[in-house]
């Protein structure tokens, strides 16, 4: 008789616990949908428990409607490109959830972190979502930025760390994004717009057909994480092949980045016409 008794007892239990499970269902989408980056893929998600008239709030925005959330998520990613969600336990109670969550960067700083309360409709979808954030746990704008202001100055570094004095052009490739673009000052027998790092290569090895250098003035970055913009400014001791003279050349390279990497480079120099002439005289 124990026995039974026993079996009913876990039989109710593990309806409880399914019961709970389905009930998380949305929630667990609703999390998946605030990882997914990519839109479309993102909307087909949101579709499957979002409805026209359900609704969310934070102190960010206060929307309805599917294409609203959608957008919401989309200026999100813009501000915070490598975003990551973790979150905690959820406490339910009839049809409301609760639970914490934090969002961090790719290297683990944290962004945000704060705790939603979901309604829901008790057919798989959400009727509500209201999110608090914890202010002090929120990093400022101007916080936001010092950390991305320091992230370009390390990829801007190891640019120039590895393309003028070491000339490892692997590790120069690691900072490059596919697709950046290089544009070289025209008047220089090796200018032009280079696109793809191994195009960028290729004006490399043509540049040390003309001179070997050798660093006069080490390096001064300047800033501008708002625009994910660095510029380098430097000076050059250059000696040319052909007629074996040394000229001093100062020189600024305006680089711009994304998400960690190198989109293009300008390079600017003081006197373009005197170097080009430079390279190009013999003894």
């Amino acid at each position: 008789m124990r026995k039974i008794y026993l079996f009913c007892f876990l039989f109710a239990l593990n309806g409880l616990f399914a019961q709970k499970k389905d009930k998380l269902y949305p929630v667990a989408v609703y999390e998946k949908v605030w990882q997914e980056k990519n839109s479309d893929t993102r909307l087909k998600m949101i579709k499957s428990i979002w409805l026209e008239d359900s609704t969310f709030e934070d102190p960010s925005a206060s929307i309805k409607g599917i294409t609203a959330f959608n957008n919401v998520i989309n200026e999100f990613y813009k501000k915070n490109p490598d975003a990551i969600l973790t979150s905690g336990s959820k406490i339910v109670k009839d049809n409301y959830v609760t639970w914490e969550w934090k969002v961090l960067d790719s290297k683990n700083n944290l962004i945000m972190a704060g705790r939603d309360f979901a309604r829901l409709n008790g057919k798989g979808q959400v009727s509500k979502i209201i999110g608090f954030w914890d202010k002090g746990a929120t990093l400022s704008e101007a916080d936001i930025l010092k950390n991305l202001e320091a992230d370009n100055l390390k990829v801007a570094a190891k640019y120039y760390e590895s393309l003028f004095k070491t000339r490892d052009f692997d590790a120069v490739a690691t900072v490059v994004a596919d697709g950046a673009v290089y544009n070289q000052a025209v008047g220089l027998p090796y200018g032009g717009t280079y696109t793809g790092f191994s195009e960028w290569t290729k004006m490399f090895t043509k540049s040390t057909e003309f001179f070997d250098l050798q660093i006069e003035k080490e390096p001064t970055y300047f800033s501008d994480a708002s625009k994910n913009e660095v510029i380098i400014y430097f000076i050059m001791s250059c000696k040319s092949k052909k007629s074996g003279k040394t000229m001093s050349v100062p020189i600024s390279e305006h680089i711009d980045l994304k998400d960690g990497k190198i989109t293009a480079v300008r390079s600017f120099y003081y006197d373009t016409k005197q170097f080009a002439e430079f390279l190009k005289s013999k003894k």
